[in-house]
C-alpha cells in the first residue's frame, strides 16, 4: 500500500486486512502478518494502530458500524412496506437477529477476549447505546422492547458462545413470537 494523505483510508485498509487474517487465522492474528496482507510495514501498522488491542477495538467499532448500517437499511424497508407504526424498529432489528452470518459470528468470537479489558468494553458499550434509545423510541413499552431486544441478543451471543442452537422450526416459533410482541 502507498503512502497516502489520507490516514482515515489508511487505516479503514488496515482494518480490512485485519478482517482477513482473521478470517483466516482466527485469533492468533498477528501483526505481522496484517501489516503483510495490507501490503505496509509492521512499522506502518503501529503508526496508526500502536497495539493489537486497538486494531482489535477498530475491528469491532466497524462490525458495529457495519451492523448498524445493515439495521438502519432494515429498518426503513420496514417503514417503506408497512408505515411508521410503533414496533417497526424492532422488527428490522429481529430480522436482521436471525440472519445467520457466519463471517461476523466469526469474527466475534475471536474478539470476545477484548471483553475483559474495561476501558475497551466501555468503548464498544457506548458505541452499542444506539440499540437502547432506538429499542425505548420504537413506540411499544420499554419493557417489552428491551425484552425482545435481549431475546434477540440471547440468540445471537448464544450461537456465539457455543450454547445449544434452535432447529429450524424452534428459530421459526421464536421469530414469529417476537415479532408478535411489535404488533400488540
Amino acid at each position: 500500500m502507498a503512502r497516502t494523505k489520507h490516514p482515515e483510508l489508511t487505516r479503514a485498509a488496515l482494518v480490512d486486512a485485519a478482517r482477513r487474517v482473521l478470517r483466516t487465522h482466527g485469533a492468533t492474528l498477528s501483526l505481522e502478518a496484517v501489516a503483510q496482507e495490507a501490503g505496509v510495514s509492521k512499522g506502518g501498522l503501529l503508526h496508526h494502530y500502536p497495539s493489537k488491542e486497538r486494531l482489535l477495538q477498530a475491528l469491532a467499532h466497524a462490525l458495529i458500524e457495519q451492523f448498524h448500517s445493515l439495521l438502519q437499511a432494515a429498518h426503513a424497508k420496514e417503514l417503506a412496506l408497512h408505515g411508521d407504526a410503533p414496533g417497526a424498529w424492532l422488527r428490522a432489528y429481529i430480522e436482521l437477529s436471525f440472519v445467520v452470518d457466519e463471517e461476523v459470528d466469526a469474527l466475534t468470537v475471536a474478539l470476545a477476549p477484548l471483553s475483559v479489558l474495561p476501558e475497551l468494553l466501555r468503548g464498544l458499550q457506548e458505541a452499542q447505546r444506539f440499540l437502547i434509545t432506538d429499542a425505548e423510541a420504537d413506540g411499544l413499552p420499554a419493557g417489552r422492547a428491551h425484552a425482545i431486544r435481549l431475546a434477540c441478543d440471547g440468540l445471537w451471543a448464544g450461537r456465539s458462545s457455543g450454547l445449544p442452537d434452535l432447529d429450524d422450526l424452534q428459530r421459526a416459533a421464536l421469530k414469529e413470537e417476537l415479532l408478535s410482541w411489535t404488533r400488540r
